[in-house]
């Protein structure tokens, strides 16, 4: 019984001390567990530190990369700014040198018109004088012109003559190298000569005033000479002592035809 006891004894100490023994390692494993968890929670710790600082870094650099950027950017529109200025400043430049180059085409323009206007009035200046020649110059050219020398009262007919007719309607007739001056004012006879058939009256300055001549007598009647001069306006028509008369106006002057009783042509006077 005793040993019973002892054997039942050494049981219970054994299994107490390999208890215990089991308890101690336990401890120790958990202990070691505990230690790399610690171990690992560190390097853990120690990694997320890492990667923070990583992450700091990162930021860091992107953070300057930004400002980099960002200063690229206000850089690149400083660039921009100072382009865009340039380019006004070359705009408002062109647009100076145009608007200078129409101001300048404006008074080329100006002048051009006035050189142009005056061209135009020299131009109608000498058309004018031109005109004014070839108007004078067909005048002495195309004005009706007759010219007697001699006796008058050789031959009557040239009375009747269409080219004397129309000398008189211009004063443009000469008797004996004499031509009534039509212009005068002076009507004042002061002086008379006597050219052949032809009486010559001229005024204190010599100027001709008056015309006299005398026709074939019975030569030319009072119906031939009105058919003769009808191209030209007679303006009177009346009786003198020795017969009648009849009174043409001219351009400048006057004529005057007489004739006897009998109705035949006498003399002719121009004024």
């Amino acid at each position: 019984m005793n040993n019973k006891v002892l054997m039942i004894s050494s049981v219970l100490a054994t299994s107490l001390f390999l208890g215990a023994g089991s308890a101690q390692a336990n401890t120790t494993t958990n202990n070691n567990m505990n230690q790399q968890d610690m171990s690992m929670n560190g390097q853990m710790g120690q990694m997320n530190n890492n990667m923070n600082q990583q992450d700091m870094s990162m930021n860091e650099q992107m953070g300057q990369m930004n400002n980099n950027m960002n200063q690229q950017d206000m850089s690149m529109n400083e660039q921009m700014g100072q382009m865009n200025n340039n380019m006004n400043q070359q705009d408002m430049s062109m647009n100076e040198q145009m608007g200078q180059m129409n101001n300048n085409m404006n008074q080329q323009d100006m002048a051009m018109n006035e050189q142009m206007g005056q061209m135009n009035n020299n131009m109608n200046q000498q058309d004018m004088a031109m005109n004014e020649q070839m108007s004078h110059m067909e005048q002495t050219t195309m004005m009706p012109y007759y010219n007697y020398n001699g006796y008058t009262t050789y031959d009557g007919q040239f009375t009747q003559d269409y080219d004397f007719v129309r000398a008189l309607q211009y004063d443009n007739v000469m008797i004996d190298g004499y031509k009534v001056n039509t212009a005068t004012s002076d009507k004042d006879v002061a002086s008379s000569k006597t050219v052949y058939d032809t009486t010559i009256d001229m005024n204190k300055d010599g100027q001709v005033i008056h015309i006299t001549f005398d026709t074939k007598p019975e030569s030319v009647s009072k119906e031939m000479f009105k058919k003769a001069h009808m191209s030209n306006h007679m303006i009177d028509e009346g009786k003198t002592t020795d017969g009648s008369y009849m009174t043409y106006e001219t351009n400048n002057g006057m004529y005057k035809a007489f004739f006897d009783k009998q109705g035949y042509l006498m003399k002719v006077m121009i004024s």
